[in-house]
């Protein structure tokens, strides 16, 4: 039997209603709001009043467009709350903290020594101190994206990127270190969430982000939703042991790539790079037997759950002039229905902006109950 309908529960679904609208439309006015959502203009006034009280939206310009009469006009108020987004990589903590427009407010790349967690949570709470007394606001959430299957019961680390990771209890423990609730999410998870929400992916309901680098990991975007699988290890497609980059199912290849790179002046996967700008030979082998390992990755997740379209990132896989061609040449003959292949446009910042929309999410679901509530 469900509880019934009281007149608290409505009150609190027209306001809810009223500044999803407000968001999606603004400018707006009230006479606006009330004929876009069906609702009475005395109803539709009492939540405007309820969110400016709340400091949840506020009085903005005119419109240049608008018509002549002296209307009010209302909008968002993007500073009514703040979120913490967390990139915990082998060197820095790249962090920010963003308003409810998602804009960046201030920004942090803070080394880190170790990956040891003890290390991690006091660089942690150095940089929200910092990022917070920069922007003078306090966040509401942290999100932080972090290299390894983060179960998503308990937000404990497993099959870490960084050894000393591995069992680290981030969710929990960060939650008590930052003093505020915190989202432990895989970074390419989070990646992937960016490049859907202010990347190549934006608009597009069905797509992988295949990061690539000393190995190569996925994050899937199905139905316009993160896929994480049960276990929180959806795309984790491919482990490769650092030093062993280029490397096939094939003995005769191998031991052709491994002659080519014990043979030629590469110590970096950049150099690779660049040297296959300038037309080396060499590095135009390995950056072709590279492309060709992306699209054999790229295909088999077509073959399972028929995306649109690849998403290239990480280290190597922003090196887009040299592989997406290649990339989509093979991909075209591995697979009957081929995505399209493009490289990320966020780059390096793919992990943040994926942690900023994902503490959005979080925060904005309670922002108006909690808010108007407390000045009710």
């Amino acid at each position: 039997m469900t509880g019934a309908v009281t007149g608290a529960h409505v009150r609190e679904t027209n306001v809810q209603a009223v500044y999803q609208a407000i968001r999606r439309a603004h400018p707006v006015t009230r006479a606006q709001l009330a004929r876009y959502l069906g609702m009475s203009k005395p109803t539709a006034n009492r939540a405007i009043d309820a969110l400016l009280g709340a400091g949840l939206v506020e009085e903005v310009p005119k419109p240049q467009n608008a018509a002549g009469y002296d209307a009010v006009y209302f909008g968002p108020c993007a500073t009514a709350a703040t979120v913490l987004a967390l990139d915990l990589g082998s060197r820095f903590l790249r962090a920010c903290v963003a308003d409810l427009d998602g804009t960046v407010l201030a920004r942090l790349d803070q080394p880190v020594s170790s990956n040891d967690p003890a290390h991690v949570l006091e660089v942690a709470r150095d940089v929200r101190d910092e990022l917070v007394a920069a922007t003078g606001a306090a966040p509401e959430v942290a999100t932080i994206g972090i290299g390894g299957v983060i179960d998503p019961r308990t937000g404990i680390v497993h099959d870490a990127n960084q050894e000393a990771l591995e069992g680290f209890a981030a969710k929990a423990e960060l939650t008590e270190a930052l003093e505020l609730p915190v989202i432990a999410e895989n970074d390419i998870n989070l990646a992937a969430v960016g490049e859907g929400w202010r990347g190549v992916g934006l608009g597009v309901r069905n797509f992988a982000f295949l990061s690539i680098g000393s190995g190569v990991g996925a994050g899937l975007v199905l139905g316009g939703e993160l896929h994480r699988g049960v276990n929180g290890a959806a795309g984790e497609i491919d482990h490769v042991p650092e030093g062993q980059r280029f490397r096939s199912d094939s003995p005769a290849a191998d031991a052709f790539l491994a002659h080519v790179w014990q043979h030629s002046d590469f110590v970096t996967t950049e150099e690779v790079m660049i040297a296959a700008r300038e037309n080396d030979e060499r590095a135009l082998h390995l950056v072709a037997w590279e492309a060709a390992r992306i699209a054999e990755h790229a295909a088999r997740i077509t073959a399972v759950v028929d995306v649109s379209l690849i998403v290239l990132g990480g280290g190597i896989g922003l090196n887009g002039d040299l592989l997406v061609d290649p990339v989509r040449a093979t991909l075209n003959g591995l697979s009957a229905y081929p995505p399209a292949v493009e490289t990320s446009r966020l780059g390096e910042a793919a992990i943040l902006t994926g942690a900023v929309a994902t503490g959005l999410t979080t925060v904005l679901a309670g922002l108006v109950a909690t808010r108007v509530s407390a000045v009710s």
